[in-house]
């Protein structure tokens, strides 16, 4: 004897329908949630990458700007950080090379949405600290 036609049919769906309230409620998960910036001052923040680009390895990078600082590490090179959209902003640089390397160069670019970039080649032995000032027209 055969089956009927409902019957093979929603003989294989059973476990599809059993594990649908459980898919369901993975599916309907609340959307991820991007970690949101604070805005620590009234005027409005932009977005920029800021790139390193190093003669010889480093050990640690330190950028400054106000009361925020971003840390580089050997392999990293790029970091999406959030400025004032001031007209001019000055950055604090520290660099740390290991012993054994010679007088190195870092290449700090600054890439702001809707701004043309700006780079400063910083020059060092062993351990720098400079400040660097970018301006904008209007």
């Amino acid at each position: 004897m055969t089956r009927s036609p409902l019957t093979a049919t929603l003989l294989p769906l059973a476990p599809l329908a059993a594990l649908g309230w459980p898919l369901a409620k993975v599916i309907n998960q609340e959307p991820y949630q991007q970690t949101r910036v604070e805005k620590s001052s009234a005027t409005p923040l932009l977005e920029a990458d800021l790139e390193i680009k190093a003669a010889h390895p480093f050990k640690t990078l330190e950028v400054s700007a106000a009361d925020t600082t971003w840390i580089f590490n050997a392999g990293e090179d790029i970091k999406t950080i959030y400025l004032p959209k001031d007209l001019e902003l000055i950055f604090t640089v520290t660099a740390i090379w290991p012993e054994g390397i010679p007088e190195s160069a870092i290449l700090l670019t600054l890439k702001p949405d809707g701004r043309p970039d700006r780079n400063h080649t910083l020059w060092g032995f062993l351990e720098l600290t400079e400040e660097i000032k970018f301006t904008w027209d209007r």
